[in-house]
């Protein structure tokens, strides 16, 4: 399936944010084609070089997150806390 939706060459950086595993491989062809970046980045790279990175992204809510301590402070919820502690049980907990 081709994916359009990500421009390659200088314009890459108004790229919208990736939110599937789909959309993380296009993006990161976009991104290679630039000349800017490696072949073969992973979903949190993705996400968060667009702006995504937070408790809304994809690949945090299924807890392949590399960095989740970071998304601690963007938790506004107990129940937004209760389901990062379920994702992350040996992570860092509640820092706020």
């Amino acid at each position: 399936m081709k994916n359009d939706k990500f421009v390659k060459g200088p314009m890459h950086i108004f790229n919208p944010i990736p939110s599937s595993d789909e959309e993380v491989l296009a993006h990161g062809n976009a991104l290679a084609a630039s000349g800017n970046y490696p072949v073969g980045t992973n979903a949190c790279f993705n996400v968060g070089i667009s702006g995504g990175c937070g408790p809304e992204c994809f690949e945090y809510l299924r807890g392949g997150c590399s960095e989740p301590q970071e998304i601690i402070l963007r938790l506004e919820s107990d129940e937004e806390m209760q389901l990062h502690n379920e994702l992350y049980p040996n992570g860092v907990k509640d820092e706020r």
